[in-house]
């Protein structure tokens, strides 16, 4: 692969509209098929433009997804955010099968739980869609903090019912195919605020033993055929400069030496306002892979902002940090993560 094609496979990006008869959605997957891109985002609402994104309709929808593969190539990774309660793209009104909350999830017997598990999976592997960013297991440290305890999205406080609903989450999304990602390393049940607004600091509130104890059981049971999503929380134990997404004593020392995780990372997405505060695009991406992410994510789907054809500067970006030596490992670095990422979906690129 070229050094262009390798850059290309680990950007994971969102795209505007819903049909390739839309002029967005058209320049957009240009824009990708360009950029080589391995991944995409589906959302239900455009934040920037307001209206309707790229979920419709179960129909509409399976026939973007072919349309894109059509596009993009056969191993692109379609993935969603799909957890269920507030945190849904495929909503009921849609025309989707409707799914509880995680904090619903959490307190039923375990027969209900794989049934709810089983639907969720299959309209997923219906849909074309390749990647669940799911499940949360965060855990129900804080029931009033705005990103996780408020929303439901926590199974429970205890992180072994978390792990078990986690793996019965897990087993019927491989059943069928579909990957799951397990968020948000190292654990944002504890936080007060949101990363979407801002850097969130849990050094005073982070419980080290109870909240990795659930990624570390994880992980010992999967292996590298998860994937874990790191998250742009600051714990000043641990890294005094970085979110963990940026972190390499977060991402390479808590969870690929001290947990033994060799397979793919994903950053939560670099336009979160944690991120883009802080940091350029470039200097963002250039942290995250010195910090052992395999995969970087960019939603391009954030309040007041639009960014059309997103994926070409990205590119454009990314390419210059290999070719000019700031990426530590260089081309080799990018290669490894792009194996781990053939590996975790079973394809070999085009």
């Amino acid at each position: 692969m070229t050094i262009e094609s390798l850059c290309g496979r680990i950007m994971m990006v969102g795209v505007r509209g819903g049909t390739m008869d839309d002029p967005r959605t058209i320049e957009d997957v240009q824009a990708c098929k360009r950029a080589k891109v391995g991944g995409v985002i589906l959302f239900a609402t455009d934040l920037g433009e307001g209206g309707d994104r790229n979920i419709h309709h179960p129909e509409q929808l399976r026939r973007l997804v072919a349309d894109m593969r059509h596009e993009l190539g056969a191993d692109l990774i379609v993935s969603i955010d799909q957890e269920g309660g507030r945190v849904a793209r495929l909503r009921p009104e849609r025309g989707f099968e409707p799914h509880v909350s995680a904090a619903s999830f959490g307190r039923m017997d375990a027969y209900s739980q794989r049934a709810q598990a089983r639907a969720q999976a299959r309209q997923l592997a219906s849909l074309g869609i390749d990647l669940n960013f799911a499940p949360c297991v965060d855990l129900l440290i804080n029931p009033e903090g705005p990103a996780i305890g408020a929303k439901d999205r926590a199974f429970s406080r205890d992180p072994e019912v978390a792990a078990q609903c986690a793996r019965i989450w897990i087993d019927e999304h491989d059943r069928v195919d579909v990957r799951c990602c397990i968020k948000h390393f190292p654990g944002h049940g504890s936080a007060e605020d949101d990363t979407h607004e801002g850097l969130v600091d849990l050094t005073d509130t982070y419980d080290e033993p109870t909240e990795l104890s659930v990624f570390e059981r994880l992980i010992d049971d999967y292996g590298s055929s998860i994937a874990v999503m790191t998250a742009h929380l600051m714990h000043r134990g641990i890294d005094t400069d970085r979110p963990a997404s940026l972190s390499r004593a977060h991402t390479g020392g808590l969870l690929r030496a001290r947990l033994g995780f060799d397979g793919v990372v994903i950053t939560d997405s670099l336009d979160m306002g944690a991120i883009t505060q802080l940091y350029s695009q470039s200097d963002a991406m250039a942290l995250a892979l010195d910090a052992g992410a395999d995969i970087l994510l960019d939603g391009v789907n954030m309040p007041g902002r639009i960014r059309p054809a997103a994926a070409l500067p990205m590119h454009r970006a990314l390419v210059e940090l290999v070719t000019s030596g700031r990426i530590r490992g260089g081309e080799e670095r990018i290669a490894r993560s792009v194996e781990r990422i053939d590996a975790l979906f079973r394809t070999q690129p085009a």
